[in-house]
Parts: C-alpha cells; sequence; structure tokens
C-alpha cells in the first residue's frame, strides 16, 4: 500500500477491512445445509465506502487484502462501485478475510469468520501517510483494526494523523468480540477512540457492554461525556436517538420488508455523514441515515439494495 493517494481531495478516507462475504444459497438454508455459496463484498469499513460512493461522495478505502482470487473480487467491486482504491494493498502473506453469513426468516444475520488473522488486520502504520489522510475531510475507522497489533497501532496513527491535520474522525464501533485476543481491552479502547471523534455510531447492543447501561439516551451522553461531539445510538427498526451540544432526539425508521439486516448500520452510517458533510442538520443527517440503512435490508447482501 502506497503511503500517499493522489487525486482530488476526498469527503471521506474510510480505515478498516474489506472481506468476502459468502451467503448460503438458497435464501435462509442453514449454513450446514447449503449446497452452495453467493459471494458479497462485505466488511463494515468497505460497505461504509460503497454507501457514501453512492449517495455522490468521494471516498476511499485504506486497507490490506490478500494477493488471492478474493482480494482481487474486493478490488473490482470497491472500484466498481466508484471507490478510490489506491490506498488497497496486498499483503505478501496473509490472506482475504471471508465471512460466512447465514439469514434467519426475521433477516437477521449470524457469521462465520476466517480471519486468523487474515490481511486487513496486518496492516502496519507504515500503510498510510499524513498526507493521504489530510487529503480527507473526515477519517473513518471502525473496532476490529483495534483487535490486534498490528492494525491496533496503525489505527491510532490514522486517528492522530487526522486529528493533526484538523480534520474529523468518525466511528462506528461495530463490536466483534471474536477478533478480539483480550476482549477485556475492548472497553478502554473504544472509550479511548470515542473521545477522539466528531460523530461517534453504536449499535443498541453495543451500548451495555461498553458503557454500561442499556438505555440509548443515556449512553449517547455518555459517549459525550467521553469527549465525542455527535452520539448516535441505532435502534434497528425502531430508528436512532441522538446527542449533541445538549441537543437530542429520536426518529423512526421507515418500515420495509426486511429480507437481510448485513450492512444497515454501515448504510446508517454512510448517509448520515454524507448529509454532515452538504451541511444538514443533525436531524436531517439522522432521518437519511435511517432511509438509507432500511433500504440496505430489502436485498440480500450489504450493498446490494443500495443502488
Amino acid at each position: 500500500m502506497s503511503k500517499g493517494s493522489g487525486g482530488k481531495d476526498l469527503d471521506v478516507l474510510v480505515f478498516g477491512e474489506a472481506l468476502v462475504d459468502f451467503f448460503a444459497d438458497p435464501h435462509l438454508t442453514p449454513l450446514w445445509e447449503a449446497p452452495a455459496f453467493r459471494p458479497h463484498l462485505g466488511g463494515a469499513p468497505a460497505n461504509l465506502a460503497i454507501g457514501l460512493a453512492r449517495l455522490g461522495a468521494r471516498a476511499a478505502l485504506a486497507t490490506l487484502v490478500g494477493r488471492d482470487p478474493f482480494g482481487r473480487f474486493v478490488r473490482e467491486r470497491l472500484a466498481a462501485a466508484g471507490v478510490d482504491v489506491q490506498l488497497v494493498g496486498e499483503h505478501e502473506a496473509a490472506r482475504t478475510g471471508v465471512t460466512f453469513v447465514a439469514i434467519d426468516e426475521h433477516g437477521e444475520r449470524s457469521f462465520v469468520f476466517f480471519r486468523h488473522p487474515s490481511a486487513d488486520l496486518c496492516v502496519t502504520p507504515e500503510h498510510v501517510g499524513a498526507d493521504a489522510v489530510a487529503r480527507a475531510r473526515v477519517t473513518h475507522v471502525g473496532s476490529s483494526t483495534l483487535a490486534r497489533e498490528p492494525a491496533r497501532a496503525a489505527t491510532w496513527r490514522v486517528v492522530d494523523y487526522a486529528r493533526a491535520a484538523g480534520r474529523r474522525v468518525s466511528c462506528d464501533v461495530n463490536f466483534r468480540a471474536r477478533l478480539w485476543e483480550n476482549p477485556s481491552e475492548f472497553r478502554p479502547l473504544i472509550a479511548r477512540l470515542l473521545a477522539r471523534c466528531w460523530v461517534a455510531k453504536l449499535s443498541e447492543e453495543e451500548i451495555d457492554p461498553l458503557l454500561g447501561t442499556r438505555d440509548p439516551e443515556e449512553a449517547c451522553a455518555r459517549v459525550c461525556a467521553l469527549g465525542a461531539e455527535i452520539a448516535i445510538v441505532t435502534l434497528g427498526a425502531d430508528g436512532c436517538v441522538w446527542a449533541s451540544a445538549g441537543e437530542t432526539g429520536r426518529l423512526g425508521a421507515p418500515h420495509v420488508e426486511v429480507v437481510d439486516t448485513t450492512g444497515a448500520g454501515d448504510a446508517f452510517m454512510a448517509a448520515l455523514l454524507a448529509a454532515l458533510l452538504r451541511g444538514a442538520t443533525l436531524a436531517e443527517a439522522c432521518a437519511s441515515g435511517n432511509e438509507f440503512g432500511a433500504r440496505a435490508c430489502t436485498a440480500v447482501g450489504a450493498t446490494t439494495a443500495l443502488g
């Protein structure tokens, strides 16, 4: 991966994993009974980058894939969606991450990960330079690259570059306990990250293990108390709750026929960031997030329904 990336300035530089999600085919088949699997691009950061690009934002993804057919699949799908892939590099030995996904009758998904570690978790601090980060108005990170070294150090380097350049940092926690060598590290590390954020999003399922509360409004208040300017908790079909500078609110989500909830939170984050960067109010941005997140649920695959 090169340390810089030429071309136009970016709206968002997304740092983190790009994977291949294999969905059981036909739909609703248990993984152990599936006669076939259909590949889709996956990984929350990759999903976010595609969502941003489909909303007209200038997005780049910084990650590593393997020197294997799945790495080629990732790069080609990202590029076809309009994502800048100059910072999608190849690891010499580690393979592209693969996830098998099963969907139940309610559209809820379960995952079996093959990332021990995958190429994206082998990214080092040298892979992304300060100049590349400074090109973007916002740098976005998640929690998966904090799960182990050397990706942890690379994440902090990217965040530090962004803050030093006067750029904003956004975060979607997207906690995956099985990726962490030491799960007890999750809470203090995420608290440290949230303190450096302009906008931070958590799902309803993440607030209790991270913040010690099951109340979304209280969770938003605690995230803001840590230092984030904007805190959002997504509530699935019930929409979202937000807080910022004393302002709080709640919005319901549009009703859709749910096929697959994979990537709904990533789509929400993409629309939220795109709207905020256009100058929308926080309430308007959350409404856009709810709509785009709901749309993501109407087809199999994290980004299939996004256009």
